[in-house]
């Protein structure tokens, strides 16, 4: 695989950040796997007022999107694993890929499902899948999609290997 990036788009508990994983494990080679929880999570948020929730949410998208071109200037290819609950932060991440070839997938699933995983999970916010179920794939052009209640996340990475890399074979012929 040639330095790409693959953006998995969807809401939480999609299983956004496993396919990621998986794709790491059938890749062949190092794959950098990127998250916005990453950025988020470094906030303590047991210690965060709700009046503060907001302004440390943006400040932890701001410094992702702030980031994205120094992950992508290295040789790996890079995994970003987002959540475009608004339509500017699919703009500032494309922008932030410009560099390189780009593929927007969409992992999606029904939102009964989401539903259970967020309470199985239990280190999500309740009715947070309920909130970006929609928003975060309005307007999206995505090269394809994935339903990861139909598919397992090894199926859905390697289905998107094996996009990614018919896709990449294309643009040398």
């Amino acid at each position: 695989m040639k330095p790409i990036a693959i953006v998995l788009n969807g809401a939480s508990s999609a299983g956004k950040g496993t396919i990621a994983k998986a794709i790491q494990e059938l890749a062949g080679m190092p794959v950098l796997h990127v998250s916005l929880d990453m950025f988020t999570d470094m906030f303590h948020w047991p210690a965060v007022s709700e009046n503060e929730r907001a302004a440390c949410h943006a400040v932890g998208v701001a410094n992702f999107h702030a980031a994205l071109p120094l992950l992508a200037s290295g040789e790996f290819p890079l995994i970003v694993d987002h959540v475009f609950e608004q339509h500017a932060w699919f703009e500032t991440c494309r922008e932030a890929l410009k560099e390189r070839r780009t593929y927007f997938i969409g992992v999606r699933c029904p939102l009964a499902v989401l539903e259970a995983r967020e309470k199985a999970r239990g280190d999500r916010r309740i009715g947070l899948a309920r909130f970006q179920f929609e928003r975060v794939h309005e307007q999206k052009p995505y090269a394809m999609e994935v339903d990861t209640s139909a598919h397992s996340p090894t199926e859905s990475a390697a289905a998107i290997l094996r996009f990614v890399e018919g896709a990449e074979k294309a643009q040398v012929e």
